[in-house]
């Protein structure tokens, strides 16, 4: 049953991940698609493979935490900002903009500093 919440998890993370670099790649930069999916499905997998690994119990290393967990956050920042004004007012017209411009950033910011506190309180649980 853990395996398979595990699983479940890491493939929400995956999805979310993508969708949020796929879209914000899409509308900041000029890549050509094929770059713009391989460095989306990059990021997807690196963040989904370190919360696995957070979820099976290992410990991952700083620059990985703080990078997935601004990644993670970033994108249910993303998501909740670009669809949820949208699922409360219909007729919103700045909804767009609230996900891109003010979700995003936070949280990709509380995610980075979510990953430190993580990392850092892993090695003091391991020191002691």
């Amino acid at each position: 049953m853990m395996q398979l919440l595990k699983l479940i998890t890491s493939s929400i993370i995956f999805l979310l991940v993508l969708f949020f670099m796929k879209t914000m790649l899409s509308i900041t930069t000029d890549l050509e698609e094929w770059i713009n999916t391989t460095v989306s499905l990059s990021f997807a997998a690196l963040a989904s493979w370190h919360s696995w690994r957070w979820f099976s119990g290992n410990t991952i290393g700083l620059a990985a935490a703080v990078f997935s967990g601004a990644l993670i956050l970033g994108g249910f920042g993303f998501v909740f900002g670009f669809f949820g004004p949208m699922l409360i007012t219909r007729d919103t017209q700045q909804a767009a903009t609230i996900g891109i411009f003010i979700a995003s950033p936070l949280g990709m910011l509380l995610g980075a500093v979510a990953g430190y506190i993580l990392v850092s309180r892993q090695k003091q649980s391991v020191s002691r």
